[in-house]
């Protein structure tokens, strides 16, 4: 493939060569052009920059030497005349004849507009008429900068609008000195008009402009009147409120001109503009000039068309000087790729070859109905030779004539849509066994079927019959989880029907008068009788835990409330025992929590309990604390277990957590119990997000610890949660007298405790042994409430439910239903809810939680509480 590819290119020498080259004219023709655009505009700007330097340079020079240098020499020696001396120290009056004489003498020479004398306090004490016979002689100019300097002994100059003239000048002012080495005594101040300045700048002709800015950018001066008393500069807004109360520019607006003088040019009127500023010799002032420079495009475009002409001019030269290289090339690298796609040919065919041969799953090539081609795998796969199967038909693979129809009236259209992947079909082999297999197509012209279909076929009869094993298996084990299941619940349901009787009877017993002996007996069978339901209890959780059907409720609760409900429940049995039983709780415990309490509780119980059991003295101590805050609504708590007992092996620990394992068999025989309680611990512990942990050493005692997340709950949620637990006390109250209850229940024992325990509370007890003859009682008698076992002869509870629910759309009241069943198991519950029933309290029946659900439901004291 590779040689194939190099074959489909010229010799390199020849190939890259005129490429190499006209690339190379193109870049120098590029960076020629490139060169061009931008050093011919820089060309043209230096030589205009440097006849504009030029011409400013004169424009400054004549400024300061026939304006400035003469006009502050002439204030000067005009300063230090006898005339000016003596009316500045007042030998002479003002304006006086002489005086008048000297500075209307100077104005004429010197071509100024007016020329004054002011006093120490900045009055005009002799002035050169101006106008018409006007003069400035009374009038008070002490607040110019052209006086203040002067009076500090300094000649200056200072360009400004007159305040009395209302027309720009140049003010040159010098100190008048009545004695040498005095202080001033007067000021004399020369001012010209900006007639002579605007002459120097109209010399320029017309492709130069000029103006004399101020320190600040002001145009005071310029060819173009539009430009003047406007902002050539960047002017701060403080700098422009200044320059308008000095009123040197009178009242005029000073806005900025369309361009700003900070570089070498500025677009003005859709021209570029070279920009040249020099400063002159009034302080901050200068001049600048301006000079129309715009692109130069004659230039550029005929010199570009030039550099253009010759490069095309070199490209054809080589185009054609490699034309008949190529051309030859062409030719022998024709007869090169040639040998090469042969000689690929040739390999390909025998890759797809070996391909085909080495396939593991069978492939055949079909055209008009006809076998063209089959791999071994194939023929070994339906029995045939090769030779038996080229050029047959293909409906030799089929088990009838109708089989193969159907495969073709729905597949063979499809085919020239799209290709036809894991099919699976029955094939017939040669001995006309039957192979399930799976059969994929492509058309090798989808528009054309007779071009021929590739099909490739896998054998999947063993899969198949995998299948078929592991479906079977499959069932049996479901099935085997639905016998478990069921054996669970009956073995509850017989188990807990008989432990009522046993228990509630006890209880009813233990309530009498007896002897000590007496009572000690039966509490020995009521505690026997709790240990058994723990037994059955602990077997059912887990059968729960490990069917994945074991759901966690989250609720408001308080967390010392639910610790000190753990060592109460165990405190009896710790203190017969003479241990001491104790709780810490660490101060930043938050109290407030939303899990499951009852949970938690039971694994608490759980744990502490094996202390109290297995500690023949000193301490059993449950402890909580903070592990870690998770963010401002969550805590991760850490609860710990540690007791004085007798410790944990450590050949046994590894074991410890493992459903029916205890320490050794010894323990079972001596203490008691199941070994359910630590794997159910630690299930409900991973359950709540967290896992039990613990450390011990034989003889020294155990710590048992795990860590559980909670959402962090208000005050008021886990004391609204105490309350709905206590708003419905477990007490009967004194209005049941009267009361009519139903009792559907068809074992004898359990209906003799229930009406015992009914009648005992005050209330009146109509039993039945079916659930039919519950549903005649019902219609022919009111009652308050029913109390429905589920597991009953004839009619259970659950269809007897139904035609009561039934029965009362028809009448206008609704009588309360409370399953009272053997039944434990998860959806045991849910499934009586659903059914109608409006509680659910399972066997052996406690009697104050049957005696609540009677008050809740009997006396209006409240509906089911929403778990």
């Amino acid at each position: 493939m590779t040689e194939s590819l190099q074959g489909n290119r010229p010799p390199r020498g020849q190939g890259t060569s005129p490429r190499r080259i006209i690339l190379l004219i193109c870049a120098s023709t590029l960076f020629l052009l490139m060169a061009l655009a931008a050093g011919g505009d820089r060309v043209v700007r230096v030589v205009h920059g440097s006849r504009q330097k030029t011409t400013t340079s004169h424009l400054v020079f004549e400024v300061n030497d026939f304006i400035v240098h003469h006009f502050s020499r002439a204030a000067q020696e005009l300063s230090a005349s006898r005339q000016v001396r003596d009316v500045c120290a007042g030998r002479s009056g003002a304006d006086n004849p002489r005086l008048l004489q000297v500075l209307n003498t100077a104005r004429k020479v010197l071509g100024a507009s007016i020329v004054y004398v002011l006093d120490r306090s900045g009055t005009v004490i002799g002035c050169s008429p101006y106008g018409n016979g006007e003069t400035l002689t009374g009038r008070n100019y002490g607040f110019r900068p052209y006086f203040t300097h002067a009076m500090a002994g300094e000649p200056f100059q200072y360009a400004a609008v007159g305040v009395t003239t209302g027309r720009r000048g140049l003010y040159f002012s010098a100190p008048v000195f009545a004695v040498s080495g005095d202080s001033p005594a007067g000021v004399l101040v020369i001012k010209i008009g900006m007639e002579i300045v605007d002459s120097f700048f109209s010399a320029l002709g017309d492709k130069l402009d000029a103006m004399l800015l101020s320190p600040e950018g002001i145009v005071f001066a310029a060819t173009r009147k539009q430009w003047l008393f406007h902002c050539a500069l960047p002017v701060e807004p403080q700098v422009m409120v200044r320059l308008k109360e000095s009123r040197q520019f009178s009242s005029q607006r000073l806005d900025p001109l369309p361009f700003v003088l900070t570089g070498n040019t500025v677009q003005y009127q859709g021209t570029r503009w070279l920009v040249n500023l020099q400063p002159v010799n009034l302080e901050g002032w200068r001049v600048a000039t301006l000079q129309p420079v715009p692109y130069p495009w004659s230039l550029v475009l005929v010199v570009g068309s030039g550099i253009l002409f010759t490069a095309l001019v070199l490209i054809n030269m080589t185009l054609y000087s490699f034309k008949e290289q190529k051309l030859a090339a062409e030719i022998r690298a024709g007869r090169k790729r040639s040998t090469l796609a042969e000689a690929a040919r040739i390999d390909m065919a025998r890759e797809l070859e070996a391909i085909f041969s080495a396939s593991l799953v069978g492939i055949l090539l079909v055209r008009h109905g006809r076998i063209v081609n089959v791999n071994d795998c194939m023929c070994r796969m339906l029995g045939y030779s090769r030779e038996e199967i080229i050029d047959g038909d293909i409906r030799i693979f089929f088990p009838s004539r109708a089989s193969f129809r159907r495969f073709v009236q729905r597949y063979a259209r499809e085919l020239a849509r799209r290709n036809l992947e894991q099919i699976e079909y029955t094939l017939r082999k040669k001995d006309s066994t039957l192979l399930t297999c799976l059969l994929s197509g492509q058309a090798i012209t989808p528009s054309d079927l007779s071009r021929g279909v590739v099909w490739v076929v896998e054998d999947i009869t063993r899969r198949k019959a995998v299948e078929m094993e592991l479906e079977e298996a499959r069932r049996q084990a479901e099935a085997a989880s639905r016998t478990k299941s069921e054996f669970l619940a009956n073995m509850s349901h017989e188990i807990r029907t008989p432990m009522n009787g046993i228990i509630g009877l006890t209880n009813l017993v233990l309530e009498g008068e007896l002897s000590p002996a007496q009572r000690h007996h039966l509490e020995l069978v009521r505690k026997s009788g709790r240990r058994l339901m723990a037994i059955i209890n602990d077997i059912l959780d887990f059968s729960k835990i490990e069917a994945g059907r074991l759901d966690l409720v989250s609720q408001p609760f308080s967390l010392r409330e639910t610790m000190q409900e753990a060592i109460s429940t165990l405190g009896v049995q710790a203190r017969e025992k003479g241990l001491v039983l104790a709780c810490e709780i660490d101060d930043d415990v938050p109290d407030h929590l939303v899990g499951d309490q009852s949970r938690l509780l039971q694994v608490m119980i759980n744990l502490v309990g094996n202390g109290v059991k297995f500690t023949r003295e000193g301490t059993v101590l449950l402890r909580a604390g903070v592990q870690n805050r998770q963010g401002r609504e969550r805590v991760l708590l850490l609860f710990e277990v540690l007791d004085t007992g007798i410790g944990i092996e450590s050949e046994m620990q590894e074991t410890i957590f493992e459903a029916f394992a205890q320490a050794d068999s010894s323990h079972s025989r001596e203490y008691g119990g199941t070994g359910l309680g630590l794997s159910i611990s630690r299930q409900l512990v991973r359950l709540m997000g967290g896992d039990l942990f613990f450390d011990s050493d034989p003889c020294q005692g155990t710590r048992f610890y795990f860590s559980v997340p909670f959402a962090l709950a208000g005050s008021g949620d886990s004391r609204r949660g105490e309350q709905e637990e206590s708003v419905h006390p477990p007490e009967p109250v004194a209005a049941a007298t009267g009361k009519e209850i139903l009792l559907a229940e068809d074992e004898f024992i359990n209906t003799t405790l229930a009406e015992a325990l009914l009648t005992r509370a005050g209330y009146r007890v109509t039993a039945v042994t079916s659930g039919r003859q519950a549903v005649e009682a019902w219609q022919e008698h009111h009652f308050d409430c029913i109390l429905m076992d589920i597991q009953m002869p004839e009619m259970d509870g659950y269809e007897a439910v139904a035609r009561i629910r039934e029965m009362e759309k028809d009448r206008s009241e609704r009588v309360p239903i409370i399953a009272m069943t053997a039944h434990a198991m998860p959806d045991d519950e849910k499934k009586c809810l659903q059914a109608g029933m409006d509680d659910y309290i399972s066997k052996p029946i406690d009697s104050r939680t049957l005696l609540a659900l009677l008050a809740r439901y009997v006396h209006g004291q409240g509906g089911r509480e929403t778990k």
